[in-house]
C-alpha cells in the first residue's frame, strides 16, 4: 500500500516530534496515524482543508480544537471531533503527547462510486448532522466506535487496504449512535490556551526552578483559581499533579540518559532534598531511582 504526501511530516519519535503517515482508501478518502510527541504541530496548506470533512479519533492525549469564533476546546482520550472549520493556526497538543486517527474525506470529489458511497455512508449526511451548526462537533465515543477505532490503530505498522476500508466503514456506521448535539464540556477562549500554553513551557524550559501556581497567575493577570481551572481543563491535571509528573519523566530521561549524580538530577528538577525527590520518584514509577537506573531495559 502506498503512501500519499498529503501535508504529511515525518520525525522521530524519540527525538521530540512524532510521525504523521498518510494512507489513500480511494481518490477520496485519506487515513492518518498520528502519534505526535510535541507541543505544536505545522498545520499546513488552507487548501487542504477547505475541502475536507476531516474526522478526528483521539486515542490516547489531549488535541486542542479550535472554533471558528475565537473558541477552542479541548479534545481528548476516547473522545471525538467531526469538522469543516479551517484550522486557524498550527496544532497544540498539551502534555506535548497525542495518538489517533484521522480520516480525510473530499467533500467536493465525486463519491458516488468511492467505496463508502458503495457500501451505504452517506458523506453529506454525517456533515449536515454533524457540523450543520458551527462547522465542528465534538463527543465521547461510543463503545463500538473506540472498539473499532482501537483495531484501526493496530494495524498502523502494516496498514492493509482491504481491512481499513471495513473498518473505515463499520467507524463511520457507528456515528449513528451519537446524539447529533455535541457533548462539548469545557470551551476555552484562545488568550486562555495561550496562557496555558505559555505556562507550561516557561515551566518545562528550567524545571529547577519551582514556580508556583500564584506567581504565574500574577504573571498572566489572571486569579490564581481562574489560572488552576485553565490548567486543569486544558493539560488534564491540575497544576501540582502535572508538573510533579513531568520533573519525574524528566527525571527517568536524565537516570537512563546520562550518568549525572542522582543528587544534580534531584537539583535539576527542582528538589533540593534528594530523599524528597527519590519518596516522588519511588511513588511515581514504583521503583527507587537507583533501582531504575540499573534496570537493564527502561524504554
Amino acid at each position: 500500500m502506498d503512501r500519499v504526501l498529503l501535508d504529511s511530516h515525518y520525525g522521530e519519535y524519540e527525538e521530540g516530534k512524532g510521525r504523521i503517515d498518510i494512507y489513500p482508501l480511494s481518490g477520496c478518502v485519506h487515513i492518518a496515524f498520528n502519534q505526535i510527541a510535541t507541543d505544536t504541530w505545522v498545520k499546513g496548506e488552507d487548501f487542504i482543508y477547505q475541502q475536507m470533512l476531516v474526522l478526528n479519533f483521539c486515542l490516547r492525549g489531549r488535541c486542542e480544537v479550535a472554533f471558528s469564533d475565537s473558541r477552542c476546546a479541548v479534545l481528548s482520550g476516547s473522545h471525538l471531533s467531526i469538522s469543516t472549520v479551517l484550522p486557524s493556526r498550527d496544532f497544540y497538543y498539551p502534555g506535548s503527547l497525542y495518538e489517533g486517527i484521522q480520516l480525510y474525506i473530499n467533500r467536493r470529489a465525486d463519491t458516488e462510486n468511492d467505496f463508502l458511497s458503495l457500501l451505504g455512508v452517506d458523506v453529506g449526511n454525517i456533515e449536515s448532522t454533524f457540523c450543520g451548526s458551527g462547522g465542528i462537533y465534538l463527543h465521547r465515543m461510543s463503545g463500538a466506535l473506540l472498539e473499532t477505532a482501537g483495531r484501526i490503530w493496530a494495524m498502523r505498522e502494516k496498514p492493509e487496504a482491504g481491512l481499513l476500508r471495513y473498518n473505515t466503514v463499520q467507524l463511520l456506521h457507528s456515528l449513528g449512535q451519537l446524539p447529533e448535539s455535541g457533548g462539548i464540556e469545557r470551551v476555552f477562549t484562545k488568550s486562555q490556551i495561550a496562557i496555558v500554553r505559555d505556562a507550561e513551557r516557561l515551566v518545562l524550559s528550567d524545571l529547577s526552578v519551582r514556580r508556583t501556581a500564584k506567581e504565574l497567575a500574577a504573571r498572566y493577570g489572571v486569579s490564581e483559581s481562574s489560572f488552576k481551572l485553565y490548567v486543569k481543563g486544558i493539560l488534564g491535571e491540575n497544576y501540582l499533579a502535572y508538573f510533579r509528573r513531568k520533573r519525574m519523566e524528566r527525571a527517568a530521561a536524565l537516570l537512563r540518559k546520562t550518568d549525572l549524580k542522582i543528587i544534580d538530577i534531584a537539583a535539576g528538577v527542582g528538589y533540593e532534598n534528594q530523599s524528597k525527590f527519590a519518596a516522588a520518584f519511588t511513588e511515581e514509577f514504583g521503583l527507587t531511582p537507583l533501582e531504575f537506573r540499573r534496570m537493564p531495559d527502561k524504554s
